[in-house]
């Protein structure tokens, strides 16, 4: 049975004052912003990170995910941050399987298969959105998400979706974002306006740089609610 989109964790919470400002239209420009950062090839693909925890790269990933389904007919958000997983409670759905346990048998993927996929649906469009959550923890992720497998994995993912998102860790914390960020077309970094060291985003964005990762951009989360977005984006002028 298909279910609407949830809304994000703690909506009500984080709504600005003012009537004028729509909360949503913000990722609505993200999204854009992200189809046009690149005039060579497509970004059908993309990792998003941090540098460390509690910065919104999570609720940055959801949102995107739920509003990318105006523009696309299947998008699919993974959640490949396997050892601290939200997505399953943003979305409240169980993360008993997911993506740890697919990767048992790339070969034989069926999108309908409701163990593993979560569809969610909005009434305003006929896109469809797929959560795949973390699933079983392992006791090695990084060494997982740097296999063939779910190399492969993705490669097929991407004959069935439109457009795919994925929720990797925060990079100051491990390094399991590296090799997700080789294989996606393009990876967006999150800072939080509040939280974030300089010193730790260089360190983690020169760590993306050194290992050949495209960053499309950055986002800037926690901006004073007087400005007139959630967050401020920075594209990559190269």
């Amino acid at each position: 049975m298909e279910r609407k989109v949830a809304p994000k964790r703690n909506d009500t919470k984080r709504k600005h004052k003012s009537s004028q400002f729509d909360y949503m239209e913000v990722y609505r420009q993200l999204r854009t912003n992200i189809e046009y950062s690149s005039f060579n090839k497509d970004v059908k693909v993309v990792n998003i990170t941090s540098s460390n925890p509690a910065e919104g790269k999570s609720s940055v990933t959801s949102n995107l995910a739920m509003v990318s389904i105006a523009k696309y007919s299947k998008v699919l958000l993974i959640d490949c941050d396997l050892r601290k997983p939200v997505q399953h409670k943003i979305f409240k759905v169980s993360n008993k399987i997911g993506v740890s346990n697919l990767m048992k048998d790339v070969h034989d993927i069926d999108i309908d298969d409701e163990r593993y996929f979560h569809k969610f649906k909005d009434k305003e469009s006929d896109g469809k959105l797929y959560v795949l959550t973390s699933g079983k923890s392992v006791p090695n992720p990084q060494e997982l998400l740097a296999s063939e497998k779910f190399k492969d994995l993705i490669e097929k993912f991407k004959e069935k979706f439109d457009f795919i998102i994925i929720d990797c860790p925060p990079l100051n914390a491990v390094a399991d974002a590296i090799p997700v960020s080789r294989i996606t077309d393009g990876t967006v970094f999150v800072t939080s306006a509040r939280d974030t060291d300089k010193r730790d985003a260089k360190d983690a964005l020169t760590m993306l740089q050194r290992n050949g990762a495209n960053v499309l951009g950055c986002v800037l989360t926690k901006v004073d609610k007087s400005t007139r977005s959630y967050y401020s984006y920075y594209g990559n002028e190269e």
